[in-house]
């Protein structure tokens, strides 16, 4: 039955947004009277975190599953890495109404629960570990300094500083500048695929697909992988 109302309330995501999503609509396209949804779920904000977790969880696993595929490929470094972003770019294009529900506008006085924070940073370790296995044999090619991107001592003490929850929860044993460069590439996958989903490519770009490889090759190459 849970999954019944989670595959109806998709529906209802896909026509309206999150924003209007609603226990009483969903339970009339069920045939059932609203206060039977609550055995299930008490109230619009838990439909939704369920409908997050589960976006969550399914990028998680196809971004991990990219990784695995990969690396047990015996891909270069490079290829490795690539398919992360292409894994996340083709979830997102065959699911845009989840993608829009996690990385879209936030739902007025809605805020997401913290068990998103796991599957999230599985995707992101998924990203993160072409990185940290080149790193580990040896194969990272970089000749940034610990105070890249800081002025100063203090800049690069604030720089690591800010980036040490990525480091600490992942467990990434990799550079500052390395560090950062991963959660810059990171921002940018998902700035990327979030323009070509929400439209902001028309009449821009003219070939998404080609313009996401072309950048994410970029990305690979700024992070030292050959």
């Amino acid at each position: 039955m849970t999954a019944e109302i989670l595959a109806v309330a998709r529906e209802h995501l896909a026509k309206e947004g999150g924003a209007a999503l609603s226990l009483r609509s969903v339970a009339r396209d069920l045939e059932l009277a609203p206060s039977a949804l609550y055995r299930y779920f008490d109230g619009r904000d838990a439909l939704l975190s369920a409908l997050i977790m589960a976006a969550y969880e399914s990028l998680a696993a196809e971004t991990e599953r990219a990784a695995d595929q990969a690396h047990e490929a015996g891909n270069t470094d490079v290829e490795a890495w690539l398919e992360v972003p292409r894994a996340a770019r083709r979830w997102a294009l065959e699911r845009p109404h989840e993608w829009a529900l996690i990385f879209g506008t936030p739902v007025p006085g809605y805020e997401a629960p913290e068990d998103t924070v796991e599957p999230y940073a599985r995707a992101a370790a998924a990203l993160a570990r072409p990185v940290v296995e080149a790193k580990s044999a040896g194969r990272l090619h970089s000749d940034v300094s610990i105070g890249a991107g800081a002025r100063t001592d203090t800049d690069a003490y604030e720089l690591r500083r800010a980036v040490a929850p990525v480091a600490e929860g992942l467990s990434l044993d990799l550079p500052v500048p390395t560090v950062v460069r991963l959660v810059q590439a990171w921002a940018t996958v998902i700035g990327l695929i979030s323009l070509e989903i929400f439209g902001h490519w028309r009449n821009t770009i003219l070939d998404p697909e080609a313009f996401f490889e072309a950048a994410v090759r970029n990305l690979a190459a700024d992070l030292g992988l050959a």
